[in-house]
């Protein structure tokens, strides 16, 4: 059999209406289950365009627990649906391999909710059983087969080409009788595999179909064991004969089975339906002989630890052996002290912790849920990592919703969507305070804001001005370029900057063909201001070049520049400085070697400047030196530098703050040496390693210091010789030069010996 598209493997699974081979998707290189639908369903006319239509329909349902559909379609004869491949099993092998009630009652919820979906939308299942209750790898459930029962089953009849459509044991009285269906029917078929996960059989057995329908239809609700009596209200509505009488939707049902849950009536019990094997007794029994001598043992276990401890008794133990002996398959229920049996088999392997299972199933549903918030999915692996500190998928579904949230709010800033950005590394920050790549991501945030608010004032200011007002133009030129470093590409200042460029070289143009070189010169430079690659740069150039003036005006330059640096005016006043002459000279005659050569000497001035000014802690000096270095256009490099030196210094004065703020308070608090890492010295350690010779860290040392000496004299004083010891060794080992200690030291080692010799 070929699909287009996809390499099929191996038959997985088959039913009355279909085959489910697992497949290959070529495009995406993923895991498929391909469901074919049998050839005896797809003999009229109408069905083909019946199937693509609903499977189309069929393929936008989306909730955590239905099973996701990729595709659908029909090649040649074959009618298929392309479904994600569900690794975990069906229900029926979960509850071979045991389960425990809370579970139980989990999968009931989770099933509820996919029906109470599906029907809100108009859907109805037709073919709820536990083989249609499959399971992610997750643990998670979810609901199979959505649609396959509808498509086969044309207006409404009950059987076709002599099959009946659903699984007798499963149908509602009304689906029995061949009446139309609504999604109360789904809800009765429920019930039924609640009776089933409760009991280990379906409420009604007959020897044909047939007789199985009539039971349906007409024999009393059955009665559940006295253990499971809770449960009973809940059977009964969920099997009532007439709709009207049942659960009307699935939200309905899960409020119910919440009330059991809160009110404490959900069985200690596990289900398990599978023969209990002699491994399984062992496993217990050498979990129970460890118990009966130390029942702490048992919660010792990683991923166990329960709520405090309860004495065990050798009778409880083996009540719980015979207990399992005698079970074979079915529900076997677990004796007071209920606590320790529960513990007993999630020791032995038999079944998981409930709870454990309960919070990894609630924090995937939450993930998969579009609708909810990065907090309260966190919040729901945590608790799992508060059970069980150790469950690895718990951590490594953290680890990948951050990395996910990363990428979105990499590609809202990618888009320009910066209150999508924004809000996303609102909510990210508050979920991952210390991750350091969501704090870059935050700084280019506030880069591209402000990036787009200079955008919006330069753009207000050339509509008040125009472009014709020089002075506008010019701090345009400059607010567009400070745009570009912010947001490199951004399109909007590239094309204003070239717009700009073309306005002054038409300016350049205009001045050179008047014989006016200066102002021509001066209208060149502001254009390769703007951008020195714009087309029109070469030939306004040249044109300016081969005026008869040109080299008497660039030697002027060069010696009014060279003047200005001799009296120190680098870079101010704005117009009458050397930096912006020599820019002035290159603009026209690029290749100038003089001019290159002392705008490089400006900015080595300007570097060792902001070198000087950050040594002396002028921070506001060395943001103004680089504001203005960014105006006149020097080196971007020598630019990026300085504001990279002031930014690493902006964050050493921060951690210094702050680490001597939380040194104030440790040892406000006594905190002093101790606990490790966390004390006033400590503290104060780093702010000298980061600020050596820090006034305030000495000064805090020596207050530590005096603290600890005072002690040791007080502890001396009251007979504590070894503790007095240790406190004054170190009280000198953080001011080691305090010659007082020093003696006082000599003094208790000689008075310790005399003592010592005289005993």
């Amino acid at each position: 059999m070929e699909i287009p598209g996809y390499t099929i493997e191996r038959e997985i699974g088959r039913g009355g209406m279909a085959r489910v081979y697992l497949g290959i998707q070529r495009k995406f290189g993923r895991l498929v289950a391909i469901k074919v639908v049998s050839p005896q369903f797809t003999n009229d006319a109408s069905f083909s365009k019946r199937f693509v239509r609903e499977a189309r329909i069929i393929a936008q349902l989306s909730h955590p627990n239905i099973v996701q559909v990729h595709d659908a379609g029909v090649h040649g004869e074959i009618y298929y649906l392309v479904m994600e491949y569900l690794r975990g099993g069906d229900l029926n092998r979960r509850l071979g391999r045991g389960m425990h009630m809370q579970a139980v009652v989990g999968v009931i919820k989770d099933m509820a909710r996919a029906l109470n979906y599906a029907h809100a939308k108009g859907y109805v299942h037709r073919d709820i059983k536990p083989e249609n209750i499959l399971f992610r790898e997750d643990g998670s459930a979810v609901l199979s087969d959505f649609g396959i029962a509808r498509l086969v089953a044309a207006e409404g009849n009950m059987t076709r080409n002599g099959t009946i459509v659903g699984t007798p044991q499963y149908m509602s009285p009304e689906q029995a009788a061949g009446r139309n269906l609504d999604g109360r029917a789904d809800l009765y078929s429920l019930g039924v595999v609640i009776y089933r996960m409760l009991t280990g059989d379906v409420p009604y057995q007959a020897d044909s179909a047939v007789a199985v329908g009539i039971r349906h239809l007409q024999d009393p609700i059955p009665r559940l064991p006295d253990h499971l009596q809770s449960f009973q209200g809940i059977v009964d509505k969920v099997l009532a004969k007439n709709p009207d009488d049942r659960y009307q939707t699935g939200n309905a049902l899960n409020e119910a089975l919440d009330s059991i849950r809160a009110d404490g009536l959900v069985p200690n019990s596990v289900i398990k339906t599978e023969v209990v094997t002699t491994a399984e007794i062992r496993a217990v029994t050498d979990v129970a002989g460890s118990a009966i001598h130390d029942p702490r043992a048992i919660r010792a276990e990683p991923g166990h630890q329960r709520r405090g401890t309860q004495r065990t008794s050798r009778r409880g133990v083996l009540a719980v052996l015979l207990l399992l002996v005698s079970a074979g398959a079915g529900i076997y229920l677990i004796p007071e002290p209920a606590q320790l049996m529960e513990d007993l088999l999630y020791a032995s392997g038999l079944v998981e912790d409930p709870s454990l299972q309960d919070a990894w199933r609630e924090a995937q549903s939450l993930h998969r849920d579009p609708n909810q918030s990065l907090a309260a999915i966190a919040a729901a692996y945590r608790r799992v990592l508060s059970l069980n500190p150790a469950d690895e998928k718990a951590r490594a579904a953290l680890d990948s919703l951050a990395a996910q949230w990363k990428v979105d709010i990499d590609a809202a800033l990618e888009g320009d969507n910066l209150a999508l950005a924004k809000a996303k590394l609102d909510e990210s920050l508050s979920v991952f305070p210390n991750d350091e790549q969501l704090t870059t991501l935050f700084d280019r945030l506030a880069d591209q804001q402000r990036a787009v608010a200079l955008i919006s004032s330069t753009e207000a200011l050339l509509r008040s001005h125009g472009l014709d007002d020089l002075p506008s133009a010019t701090a345009a030129i400059q607010a567009y370029q400070e745009v570009l470093r912010l947001d490199p590409g951004n399109p909007t200042a590239t094309a204003q900057l070239d717009r700009l460029a073309d306005r002054y070289v038409v300016l350049a143009r205009g001045a050179a063909d008047a014989g006016d070189v200066a102002s021509a010169m001066n209208f060149l430079e502001r254009a390769t201001t703007a951008n020195a690659q714009f087309q029109g740069l070469a030939d306004v150039r040249d044109q300016i070049q081969h005026a008869t003036t040109i080299q008497a005006q660039i030697q002027a330059l060069l010696q009014r520049a060279s003047q200005y640096r001799t009296d120190g005016a680098l870079m101010n006043p704005p117009g009458e400085n050397a930096a912006e002459i020599y820019h002035r000279v290159l603009a026209t005659d690029p290749e100038n070697a003089i001019a290159e050569q002392s705008l490089s000497q400006i900015v080595a001035e300007i570097l060792s400047r902001a070198t000087t000014l950050l040594s002396a802690g002028d921070l506001e000096a060395v943001r103004a030196l680089g504001a203005r270095a960014s105006e006149i256009g020097l080196s971007a490099a020598a630019i990026e530098q300085m504001q990279q030196r002031l930014q690493t210094e902006e964050q050493r004065v921060a951690d210094t703050d702050r680490l001597l703020a939380e040194a104030r308070e440790l040892l406000d608090d006594g905190f002093i040496t101790e606990p490790g890492e966390g004390n006033a010295v400590a503290r104060l350690l780093e702010v000298l390693a980061l600020d050596p010779g820090n006034v305030d860290a000495g000064e805090l040392l020596q207050k530590a210091a005096g603290r600890l000496a005072d002690v040791a004299t007080e502890a001396y004083d009251a007979g504590l010789v070894d503790e007095a010891k240790h406190y004054l060794e170190l009280a000198l080992a953080v001011t080691p030069d305090v010659e007082a200690w020093r003696q006082l030291r000599a003094r208790w080692e000689l008075e310790s010996a005399t003592q010592e010799s005289g005993a």
